[in-house]
């Protein structure tokens, strides 16, 4: 079944590559599309890209064999990969695929997705993926969501999170830091350590701090208290001492700090 929206993207790729007054331009599309539609059918296959390869290539072919029917129509140019562009956005595909999957899409359209192994575009799903919306390994948007990295407005990761709103398992950071093991923020809410203006945790470090262990500078409210200021020496040895060790990166993190 021939998809009618890859055979226009094509055909689009095209023509933005050959310059010609308006009335010309629009008989050359619709020869051009029935041309890619004959040739996609006859091919049994649906992807205009593998049938007919670079639309650059095309442009001038058809241009060569149509010179004498349309001699003032010229060529303008235009790299290789799948590129189509309106005054409302614009769209690349590279050639270059991994599993099938293009090595990068751009689409910057209204809504538009980008999918890819990079991802730009409104709505972008990739292993990097960058915009409005993202989805991917690595995620940067003002929603942004990762398996990995995410940094956006609103962040959430399986491992690390930076953002206004940052939700993670593994750490999170932002104006309010949510995670399982390690929160830092304004406001900062985990399982195991939290370091922020509040504070909730097992350890919780900050101006306001609630936790079994809880190393305030206004309020306090746990079963081990200690008031800063105070060195980073003395606030991981109070930690230990009451837990029996403490997380290395939230160790570091401490000694950063104080």
């Amino acid at each position: 079944m021939i998809d009618e929206k890859k055979i226009k993207a094509y055909g689009r790729a095209v023509m933005m590559r050959i310059l010609a007054d308006r009335e010309t331009k629009k008989r050359m599309e619709r020869e051009v599309l029935s041309i890619i539609r004959d040739k996609v059918f006859d091919s049994g296959r649906n992807d205009p890209y593998e049938v007919l390869g670079d639309p650059s290539v095309f442009a001038r072919e058809y241009l060569d064999e149509m010179r004498t029917i349309y001699p003032k129509a010229r060529y303008i140019g235009g790299g290789g990969g799948r590129t189509t562009g309106r005054s409302y956005g614009y769209e690349y595909t590279s050639k270059a695929t991994i599993a099938g999957v293009p090595l990068v899409h751009i689409n910057t359209r209204p809504l538009g997705l980008a999918k890819g192994i990079i991802a730009i575009g409104s709505v972008a799903v990739g292993v990097i993926s960058l915009g409005g919306i993202s989805l991917g390994v690595i995620s940067l948007g003002g929603i942004s969501l990762a398996l990995s990295l995410s940094l956006g407005g609103v962040s959430a990761s399986l491992w690390v999170a930076f953002g206004g709103l940052s939700v993670a398992l593994y750490m999170a950071i932002g104006g309010l830091a949510i995670a399982y093991d390690i929160a830092i923020g304004g406001a900062a809410l985990a399982n195991n350590y939290a370091l922020g203006g509040f504070a909730s945790a097992r350890v919780a470090i900050g101006g306001e701090a609630r936790g079994m262990i809880a190393i305030y500078y206004q309020k306090g409210f746990g079963d081990y208290l200690l008031k800063l200021p105070a060195t980073a020496h003395q606030i991981v040895g109070f930690i230990t001492t009451k837990t029996g060790g403490i997380s290395g990166l939230f160790e570091w993190i401490i000694r950063l700090l104080f």
